[in-house]
Parts: C-alpha cells; sequence; structure tokens
C-alpha cells in the first residue's frame, strides 16, 4: 500500500502544484498494487467545512489526464457549494480504471478515506453508483451515501432552464425544444421533468440502451445532440464537450446542463459570447446534487430542500441580468462578483 501528500511534490514526472489548475489545499495519492488500485483525492477548500464531491471511476490515458480531471473538478465542487450556499469545502476523488470494479477496489477507496481521517467525504460520480457508496459506507464513516443526488441536480437544472427560456426567449416549456446529451441519472429525469412540462425533448447518450425504455412521445432519441436544433442544450454527461469545433455545430440559444467542466477551455466562453450563445455555467445551476446529499447533516426537510432548488435558478437569472446589462457573459458576471 502507498499513501502520499503529493501537494508539493513532483511525482511521476509532474510538479503538482506547479501544475495550471492547481490551487488547491492539498493532493493524495493511493495506491494498492496488489488489486491494481490508483486512486487521487483532491481537496481544493475547507474554509467553509470538510471537503465534499463525488468519487469517479474512468479510464484515463496517464497519471496527468488523471490529476487534470480531479484539480479542475474538486475546484468546481468549492464553486458549486458555495453557489449552493452550504457550509462545505470541494473536494474531489477518481480511481483510475485500469481494472474493472470490484468490491476490493470499494474497500480500497474506504481505506483512503479513512487515512484522511474526515477531511474528506465521497458521494458518487460517474462509474461509482449510490450501491458502490453505500458497500463504502460499511467500511468508511466518510461518505455522502444517504441519497442519489441525480434527481436533485436534475430538479435545480430543470428550475434553471425554465428561467432561462423565458428570461432570454420569452417562450415557457410547453413551447420550447431542449436537447440533453447523456440519459443518465440526471439526464434522464431532468427529460421526465421537461416533458411532464409540455416541452418537447431531444436526447442522446452513447449507450444506447439507456434510450430502449424510453416509451414518450415528445422524448426523441437523435445521433449527433450538438447539431440537434432546439431552443437550449443541456449536457449531462461528461465535460470537455465544448471546444473551438464542437460550438461550431450547435444550434441552440442557450446553454444550460448538468456535466461538470462543460468547457474545455474558459476561452470558449467568450466564444460562446460571440455566437449569440447564452452559457449558463454549471457551477451555477448543477449543485442540487450537493442539497440533496447534505440535506440530512443539515437538518433540512422536504418543504426546504424544494425552496432551495427554486432559490438556484433565481440566482442564476440574477447573474443573466446582470451579464446582459453588462454585455458579458454569466460567467464573466460570475468572476466579477468574487473579484
Amino acid at each position: 500500500m502507498i499513501f502520499l501528500e503529493i501537494t508539493d511534490t513532483v511525482f511521476q514526472s509532474i510538479d503538482v502544484s506547479s501544475h495550471d489548475e492547481f490551487d488547491h489545499e492539498k493532493v493524495y495519492y493511493y495506491e494498492d498494487p496488489q488489486i491494481g488500485f490508483k486512486s487521487i483525492i483532491a481537496i481544493h477548500s475547507s474554509s467553509a467545512g470538510p471537503a465534499i464531491g463525488g468519487c469517479r471511476f474512468r479510464n484515463y490515458s496517464s497519471f496527468q489526464e488523471g490529476l487534470t480531471d480531479v484539480l479542475r473538478l474538486s475546484r468546481g465542487m468549492t464553486e458549486k457549494n458555495n453557489a449552493a450556499k452550504i457550509p462545505f469545502g470541494g473536494g474531489k476523488a477518481i480511481i483510475f480504471a485500469d481494472h474493472p470494479k470490484s468490491q476490493a477496489t470499494l474497500c480500497a477507496l474506504a481505506d483512503f478515506l479513512n487515512l484522511l481521517e474526515g477531511a474528506y467525504y465521497s458521494a458518487e460520480d460517474i462509474g461509482i453508483t449510490l450501491e458502490d457508496i453505500q458497500f463504502v459506507g460499511q467500511h468508511s464513516a466518510f461518505v455522502l451515501d444517504n441519497v442519489d443526488p441525480g434527481p436533485y441536480t436534475a430538479k435545480g437544472i430543470f428550475y434553471s432552464i425554465e428561467a432561462a427560456l423565458k428570461y432570454y426567449l420569452h417562450k415557457d416549456l410547453q413551447r420550447s425544444s431542449i436537447s440533453i446529451q447523456g440519459a443518465g441519472s440526471v439526464g434522464l429525469t431532468l427529460a421526465n421533468h421537461l416533458a411532464d412540462s409540455g416541452a418537447t425533448v431531444y436526447i442522446q447518450d452513447i449507450d444506447f440502451t439507456k434510450l430502449e425504455g424510453i416509451d414518450r412521445q415528445n422524448i426523441i432519441p437523435v445521433q449527433n445532440i450538438l447539431s440537434q436544433e432546439c431552443d437550449l442544450l443541456a449536457p449531462c454527461a461528461i465535460g470537455g464537450i465544448l471546444d473551438r469545433e464542437s460550438i461550431l455545430e450547435l444550434k441552440c440559444s442557450i446553454i444550460a446542463g448538468g456535466a461538470n467542466n462543460q468547457l474545455k477551455t474558459m476561452e470558449i466562453d467568450d466564444a460562446l459570447l460571440a455566437l449569440g450563445i447564452h452559457y449558463v455555467p454549471d457551477i451555477l445551476i448543477n449543485s442540487g446534487g450537493v442539497i440533496g446529499l447534505t440535506k440530512d447533516i443539515l437538518g433540512r426537510n422536504s418543504k426546504q430542500i424544494e425552496s432551495d432548488l427554486q432559490l438556484i435558478a433565481e440566482r442564476a437569472v440574477n447573474f443573466m441580468k446582470i451579464g446582459q446589462a453588462n454585455n458579458i457573459s454569466i460567467l464573466q458576471a460570475m468572476n466579477a462578483s468574487v473579484s
């Protein structure tokens, strides 16, 4: 077993603290060679409380790619938790999916969390299910395993989409079309909320089996979601889908979805503004999951949670107004508010 704090070290030929994405408190590495387990936990900030975030089980081409991902995601968790006004810091865990996931994998994650002694609490994320985290919870107290955060994330995004359509296009959901990338817990729940409200919904997922059970007239599977003509695009799968090439395919007026780090680089925000596309940053509207995950800890009831999810949209509209008034993007308006 290898357990290292790599915050201020050169590890695998990478000077962690000199990484372009680094502005973090702590970065840890854990490895169990006997089962092929390799993992990184990045704690971006604990100023508001213990760091919380999901654990991602994913194939990475290199250690550097995994490090970049965990640094970006953990910073996003700090921003998301701040936006949700919950008293927790931001962190993230990744597991390199070099071997199939197993109970041994999850036990190793529990060991890693225990070594951090509560500095970081983990929930599910891509490749890690609620059932996985509940299994980890049998071996570690440092998990958030009370709910699936996906439906809470979806509900907050739903309210934000409704608000964005009204603000920018003066349209209600019944007269709107929304394209969703990803039919997981967030994407499919969001699709059903929108369809229930009368919207026309287009949806795509690389796993076609997720689309086979859809039997609703106004939820339509498509092959290329980025080029689908619609009012609003909601990325709800992996990040980094919006780059210089892909945004030229877009046939939408608004982007608002749940995927973390949708922009390949921050310069894409300027490019979208130049194209006349309103990008609503994920960190502003996908905080419903952490609101749901922390509801029991903070003692919030269902009515309070629903109000908190609606407030996500209200905060988003405030930044839409600031951006439009100053001819800047929503992201620029957000950055100006904290500078």
